[in-house]
């Protein structure tokens, strides 16, 4: 089982929590058969247009690789480090 964090609002889950304690549930289970109902299409989501600015944040506010760094940033510094350590290779073997 894969332990995550996700953040929902404090009044949608006092809400849920309180429903699951009288349907004898645990919110867990809840989020578990949604999530594999939604990924199995047996529930549809309208899609939401997210400008690029607001995928960042997205991505941010999930709290995984990205939480401290821009993707793009990353990606194009990760880029030129490899340019650079490949120009190194060929002055090494050049050199040889």
């Amino acid at each position: 089982m894969h332990r995550t964090t996700i953040n929902v609002p404090k009044d949608v889950f006092r809400r849920a929590k309180i429903k699951a304690l009288r349907e004898n549930i645990a919110v867990s289970e809840v989020i578990r058969d949604l999530l594999a109902r939604w990924v199995s299409d047996e529930i549809k989501l309208s899609p939401q247009e997210r400008s690029l600015e607001e995928r960042i944040e997205l991505a941010r506010s999930a709290g995984g690789m990205w939480a401290d760094r821009d993707p793009d940033a990353y990606m194009a510094a990760s880029r030129i480090g490899l340019k650079e350590r490949d120009k190194a290779l060929t002055n090494a073997r050049l050199d040889a």
